[in-house]
């Protein structure tokens, strides 16, 4: 999504030959015209270019803008760009705002990526992200994979976070679909939202065979570990769906002093049951001599994915947490089994169940609407 552009109208040009690198200075003026901020650049604004012999360029461009923000209120950017370019590359910058906008704080902290754009005679700054003000994409590294997630938040000041765990070949569902709505409808409701595709997954990196249930806890572990170090979260609660919400049990049992609740939809159970017995989503094996990988759907999953599974400790994990805790199962699953759903109210005294008749593994159905109110309801109060 384009952010800003600036039109600049270039100065006379200071040129310094060195003995190792040519330097030129190119004092700049223009102005903003957009959605976000209108105004023009202040005098002092210059691009500072060290070019070697080979013609590679290191470039830094400081400027500062003076105008009105989106709220119609006077306020001044600082913009920095750099960037390190090729001959015959085009020159990307990773720019770098300060302003004392409020509306305009999210971009001090969002992914922006800079390009000069030539038409006609007339240079532009363009500077694009796809962040917005109330949602920041988010890279995460483990175990040499990069993990792309996504942080939603639409009220000021402190509040709640739910780490948001999607189910076995799912994704985040930015700007869209079933994890997008939930989030949708928790950040309505005055909390914020912490998202990612699991490894093998949507944008994330690595194979989907070598995904397996304790790799995934990897990955959630490292999305908990992430928000504890955010600001104004008063409290991280976990809510996962499918394979999601096994995960989810079982992190929340390894992290059962820092989650608050816990909610587990559908929460695929029988996976473990299913692994013993050679099957997978309809698709058959021989569990005693565990092939090298399955054909699921148009996806291979890895061998050690149902070695792990067969003797994954699903519910004694998951009953370190003593927490409150919402168990939904749905009575048109088709998925998962119910009563290996039903397990976890033997193992966690605490854990509500909710059973909901009308709806599928998807939760779509009658009480849709009916089970985000309550999930909603149970995150929100105390």
């Amino acid at each position: 999504m384009e952010i800003l552009r600036i039109h600049v109208v270039l100065s006379d040009c200071i040129t310094v030959e060195g003995h190792a690198q040519r330097v030129v200075m190119l004092p700049f003026t223009g102005t903003c015209e957009g959605s976000l901020f209108t105004g023009s650049i202040l005098p002092g604004g210059v691009d500072t270019q060290r070019i070697e012999a080979d013609g590679r360029c290191a470039l830094s461009a400081r400027y500062a803008l003076a105008g009105t923000d989106c709220e119609g209120r006077a306020c001044r950017l600082f913009i920095e760009n750099m960037a390190v370019t090729s001959p015959g590359a085009e020159a990307l910058t990773r720019p770098c705002i300060r302003t004392d906008s409020p509306a305009l704080r999210w971009l001090e902290t969002a992914d922006l990526t800079g390009r000069i754009e030539t038409a006609d005679g007339h240079i532009d700054i363009v500077l694009y992200s796809e962040d917005t003000p109330h949602r920041k994409r988010i890279a995460l590294r483990r175990g040499g994979l990069t993990l792309h997630a996504c942080l939603e938040k639409k009220v000021d000041g402190p509040c709640p976070l739910v780490l948001m765990l999607h189910g076995f070949g799912g994704r985040m569902d930015v700007g869209g679909g079933f994890m997008q709505e939930w989030s949708d409808a928790l950040t309505q409701a005055g909390m914020a939202t912490l998202r990612m595709d699991f490894n093998g997954h949507g944008e994330s990196e690595g194979r989907f065979r070598d995904m397996t249930p304790y790799n995934e806890i990897e990955d959630a572990a490292t999305l908990l570990q992430y928000a504890m170090t955010l600001p104004d979260v008063t409290d991280i609660f976990v809510l996962g769906h499918s394979q999601g919400g096994v995960i989810a049990g079982m992190l929340s049992g390894y992290y059962h002093d820092v989650v608050k609740k816990l909610v587990m939809l559908v929460p695929a159970a029988s996976l473990k049951t299913d692994a013993q017995q050679g099957t997978c989503m309809g698709v058959k094996y021989d569990p005693k001599k565990v092939p090298e990988s399955v054909l699921i759907g148009e996806k291979q999953v890895g061998g050690l994915y149902f070695r792990m599974a067969q003797t994954l400790p699903i519910y004694e994990v998951t009953a370190h947490f003593r927490g409150p805790a919402m168990a939904v199962i749905a009575g048109q699953d088709g998925v998962v089994a119910t009563e290996s759903i039903r397990r976890y109210g033997a193992y966690m005294p605490s854990c509500r169940m909710v059973e909901k008749p009308t709806l599928n593994h998807g939760l779509a159905g009658a009480e849709h609407d009916e089970i985000v109110r309550e999930v909603v309801d149970f995150l929100r109060h105390a």
